[in-house]
């Protein structure tokens, strides 16, 4: 039997707003990672996750502006992964976001992907509440990098390579050193101690993980909302400082 993720959060936005974030290739970059999307049913999906490659799909099913499915990735050996969308309107004008991912197997091979999965979407749907409360209606850019280290102590690595000192909480401020000697200057507004870390600045998010070997690795995700955008070197930069310090 197939196990599934199912988390649900409020958004600060009307239920239209949220729809053209879970529905469209610019609203999915706002909070998530690229998308090429035609969210009518059989509309091809392409996912791209940078390093980690890219993955196509198809719309299974699609009810404006409230419920959208889409699956059919992962390599032919792999279960076949389903993402379900829903939206509710909430009082005050916001939006409750339910979202439903299927395709993982019982066998404890599947533990650890399953459990990474579990809190990726934590830090993925928190991107989507930030982005709409602090930079709705802003086009985002979006920077990744990632590399694999198998050395062992990741998280603590990951901290003194920022210069992030290792018992910061949410709601601290602080400054992490990034490439190109361009410190970024912000507040902790996301901690899963262990595996992600996120930095709210004046221009965007930005999102630091340690996950071991066998599945991301060291990652960074960095998005900027409005104009100009990110330099189109800077997944480059990331990627050459991750390289230096954990390859």
């Amino acid at each position: 039997m197939a196990r599934r993720i199912v988390k649900e959060v409020e958004v600060e936005a009307p239920l239209e707003q949220v729809w053209q974030a879970i529905s469209s290739g610019p609203g999915f970059a706002t909070w998530y990672v690229p998308h090429a999307i035609d969210p009518t049913p059989g509309g091809l999906v392409r996912t791209d996750f940078g390093p980690a490659g890219v993955r196509q799909g198809v719309v299974l099913d699609a009810e404006p502006p409230q419920r959208l499915v889409y699956g059919g990735f992962g390599a032919p050996e792999d279960p076949v992964y389903c993402y379900e969308f829903v939206l509710a309107a909430a009082e005050g004008g916001h939006t409750v976001f339910r979202l439903v991912q299927n395709g993982f197997l019982d066998d404890e091979v599947w533990d650890q992907e399953y459990d990474a999965l579990d809190a990726g979407w934590d830090l993925f749907l928190h991107n989507l509440i930030v982005s709409q409360r602090c930079f709705a209606g802003l086009p985002a850019s979006l920077a990744m990098a990632m590399t694999r280290s198998a050395s062992g102590g990741e998280w603590h690595r990951l901290l003194a390579a920022l210069r992030v000192p290792a018992g910061v909480v949410v709601g601290d401020r602080v400054v992490v050193a990034a490439p190109r000697g361009e410190p970024v200057e912000g507040v902790v507004d996301f901690l899963n101690p262990g595996r992600h870390l996120g930095v709210r600045s004046d221009r965007g998010l930005h999102r630091f993980s340690a996950e071991g070997v066998e599945l991301c690795g060291v990652s960074v995700y960095q998005y900027r909302y409005g104009n100009p955008p990110l330099r189109a070197d800077v997944s480059a930069c990331w990627q050459r400082w991750l390289d230096d310090r954990f390859a």
